[in-house]
């Protein structure tokens, strides 16, 4: 191959590997975003386990103070 060849080829496989990159960081940002609202959805809030431990803890209390 020549020269104009490998300017061509080179020249096709930039402009081709700018099309697959548009909108990366866009999506980047909301996989990101997608994921915090994951774990927070599945861990919760902090204050929200503490209220979720003490609720349990008086509900064992309770059964216990029953027995």
């Amino acid at each position: 191959m020549n020269l104009t060849k490998y300017l061509l080829l080179a020249t096709l496989a930039l402009g081709s590997a700018s099309v697959y990159a548009e909108g990366g960081a866009e999506r980047s940002k909301q996989f990101w975003q997608a994921f915090r609202e994951d774990q927070q959805r599945l861990h919760g809030d902090k204050q929200q386990a503490v209220a979720e431990r003490e609720r349990k803890a008086q509900e064992r209390a309770r059964e216990v103070a029953k027995d």
